[in-house]
């Protein structure tokens, strides 16, 4: 008695030219035997024997030849066909051959269908169950991919059913497997063409249609064998390692609220959460699976790039996901959820398709995008809850430090406020980059906090390179208690607008605008940026500074929205709104060339009306700026190169303390210093830097002196100024 083993060798040898299993030969049989007892049989009567032939084997037709016809073993033909095997050489007649076909051909096929069914389950028929749960594909639909994979599969049926006119039928096209696919699969007409026009077969992109019909490459493969079984590993991974709590994020008591609600409800539900990059969306969404106690099943982006095959990875994931255990989150779905076409933006998705899974996919769901405005508001309102993250300010990294400061049980006292302050100004980090700083250096009480401190900058400033993609040295440190205004050349005096500002911040009762404008124009290096510093140190306020590379945007409507979003951030921080470069945004909107250039504009103007709290423009170049705005301003201060006390003054604030003897100047040194003309604190900054490392006792004031002359020189002959 044969084992298996030698069985299904035997099997392999034999057939090995059509099929890989006696689950494909039976599949291809069944197909024949349907054909057979359709109309088919009429019209491709010659076609259908021969295809007969090829599966069945000539000595089984051969057989039943000898017992139905033996009138035709007399012929040449058959002495033909049985030497050769030719089957066109066959002139029975065409109704003598239909009766063959359909009253003994077919019955004998059935008992070898019924034979093979016995064979134990393959490889084919277990991936095919994966394919149907994945994509919660009905009967009807499987058998549809089972017939196309084989067609496209099995050489036989490949040549039977390719589309050559000597075929039974090109059941490639789609027009063709449509009115007649039902026959080959032995199925109802209505019912498979209501799974042919809404199947989630067609749906998943799992058949690519035009004018025929093809399975896409990955479920080619896979039904093929290739890759490991488990679908789900091609699809989406299990996150559920996020270090961060919720209580990290600077999310309010009343959207956790709401979050609490939707994630406990029963019902499938759409969240959206939306902002610029790295401003913590995928890490707050891995934090609430983790707090909620349900698997995250995050997304996976195909490594083709290939649209359609994103949305089957969706569909795949949704359809395995839990509903009641499961958390399903499609991070980066700018191209799936933006629906507008603009000039720089082009939808790749259909409006309809996306409403409608949003409609019926039942399950929860977590889609982050970093644009939101390109949503088309019939499918934004598909979302029950939106959530919109914005950049981590100073403040809001500080509240995360102390917090995980005080989980690790540092005292508050091992780090000053202000060494707290410089780590959170110093690097624009998200929470996570924070979190993962302080986990790193592992903090505890014997680490000496100098050590601390130095090692959570580096970790800092890497993670900010990492996450931003330019180096970053961070924000210098700055410290005002040797810091005055009075060594300042502006065009008012200074002293004023602090003590002024500082007794609108202590007294509430004093009538002053809601918006406190300032606009500082002149020079690079002159001291604007800095003071506004020291207005923040006086006043107790973070400054927010926003530069035209991060509010200016290629995106239509984006900039307008950032410049929204800058007033929105530091209105909630009670903090100084700062824009440098204000000619970059306040465009002369009468010499406009550009529509936008008039919106950008416009919209400043309006956040200026609307704004609470204080906001200041500095700009080198005030005769670019739109002068019918200027008026919008309560302060205008112009800021000069040093005059000659002030040259002193800084000189004696910033490079006398390089000194190691702190000797007087000469009066000859003195006349020197005062007799630089244009010089501005910025420059007397850079030759601070240049000689801030070099031996206290290779400095003295004349070789300072020198630098500041050849500063003063270089920039006059250069036609630029140094700013800092």
């Amino acid at each position: 008695m044969e084992t298996k083993q030698k069985a299904k060798l035997r099997y392999t040898l034999k057939h090995r030219y059509f099929f890989n299993s006696p689950f494909e030969e039976r599949k291809a049989l069944s197909y024949l035997n349907n054909l057979i007892n359709s109309t088919f049989l009429l019209h491709k009567t010659a076609d259908l024997f021969n295809l007969t032939v090829t599966l069945m084997g000539h000595k089984s037709v051969m057989g039943i030849l000898k017992k139905v016809c033996p009138e035709f073993l007399a012929s040449d033909d058959f002495a033909h066909w049985a030497k050769n095997e030719d089957v066109k050489s066959i002139t029975i007649a065409p109704k003598t051959l239909r009766t063959l076909l359909r009253r003994d051909i077919s019955s004998l096929i059935s008992k070898k269908i019924n034979a093979l069914s016995a064979a134990p389950e393959t490889a084919l028929e277990r991936r095919l169950k994966i394919v149907q749960s994945s994509f919660r594909l009905h009967d009807v639909e499987i058998k549809m991919l089972l017939f196309q994979f084989l067609r496209a599969a099995v050489l036989s049926l490949n040549n039977a059913f390719s589309g050559d006119r000597h075929d039974i039928a090109d059941f490639g096209s789609n027009s063709r497997f449509r009115n007649y696919g039902h026959l080959p699969l032995g199925l109802n007409k209505a019912a498979f063409l209501q799974r042919y026009a809404a199947g989630n077969v067609f749906k998943a992109n799992i058949f690519e249609i035009s004018n025929s019909i093809c399975i896409s490459s990955w479920c080619m493969d896979y039904l093929s064998g290739v890759g490991d079984e488990n679908l789900s590993l091609d699809f989406f991974t299990k996150q559920n390692d996020e270090p961060l709590l919720v209580d990290d994020f600077e999310v309010s008591p009343d959207e956790l609220s709401v979050l609490d609600t939707v994630i406990k409800s029963r019902e499938g539900r759409n969240i959206l959460f939306y902002g610029t990059p790295g401003v913590g969306k995928t890490s707050f969404a891995r934090s609430l699976a983790k707090k909620y106690h349900k698997e995250l099943l995050s997304v996976k982006v195909p490594q083709s790039d290939v649209h359609r095959d994103r949305l089957q990875a969706i569909y795949a994931t949704v359809n395995l996901a839990d509903k009641n255990k499961s958390i399903v989150l499609v991070d980066e779905a700018d191209e799936i959820l933006n629906t507008y076409n603009s000039v720089l933006f082009k939808s790749v998705t259909k409006k309809s398709w996306i409403n409608t899974f949003l409609d019926t996919h039942g399950k929860k769901i977590i889609w982050i995008t970093n644009r939101s405005d390109q949503i088309d508001p019939s499918t934004m309102r598909r979302f029950g809850f939106s959530l919109e993250f914005k950049k981590f300010d100073p403040l809001k990294r500080m509240k995360v430090l102390k917090y995980e400061l005080e989980k690790r049980g540092i005292e508050k006292k091992y780090f000053s406020e202000d060494e707290l302050k410089d780590l959170c100004q110093s690097h624009a980090v998200d929470a996570g980059g924070i979190v993962n700083a302080v986990r790193t250096v592992a903090i505890n009480k014997n680490i000496k906090k100098d050590a601390a401190i130095r090692n959570i900058k580096t970790i800092l400033k890497n993670h900010e390179r990492a996450t931003s993609g330019r180096k970053t040295a961070g924000i210098r440190e700055r410290t005002f208690h040797t810091y005055t205004i009075q060594g300042l050349n502006a065009s008012c005096d200074l002293s004023e607008i602090v003590s002024s500002l500082n007794q609108h911040a202590d007294d509430k009762n004093v009538k002053m605008p809601c918006t406190v404008s300032l606009l500082l124009y002149g020079m690079p290096g002159t001291g604007k940026t800095e003071f506004v510093y020291y207005l923040g140190h006086s006043l107790k306020k973070d400054v927010i500074l926003k530069r035209a590379s991060e509010i200016q945007s290629k995106w239509v409507g984006e900039t307008e929205k950032n410049i929204a979003g800058a007033f929105a951030e530091a209105g909630e921080n009670g903090a100084i709104l700062l824009f440098d470069e204000a000619d970059s945004f306040l465009f002369p909107r009468k010499d406009a060339m550009q529509s936008w250039e008039k919106s950008h504009t416009n919209e400043i103007l309006t956040q200026l009306e609307n704004f609470k709290g204080i906001v200041v423009f500095a700009t080198n170049d005030i005769d670019g700026l739109d002068h019918a705005a200027l008026r919008r301003f309560r302060f205008k201060v112009r800021f000069d190169p040093l005059t000659p006390e002030g040259n002193v003054h800084f000189y004696n604030s910033l490079l006398k303390p390089l000194l190691t003897v702190h000797q007087a100047m000469s009066e000859d040194e003195v006349n020197r210093l005062k007799g630089i003309s244009g010089l501005t604190p910025g420059d007397i900054a850079v030759v601070k830097d240049q000689y801030e490392f070099f031996q206290n006792s290779e400095i003295s004031h004349d070789l300072l002196i020198k630098a500041l002359t050849n500063e003063a020189i270089h920039k006059r002959r250069m036609g630029l100024p140094i700013g800092f």
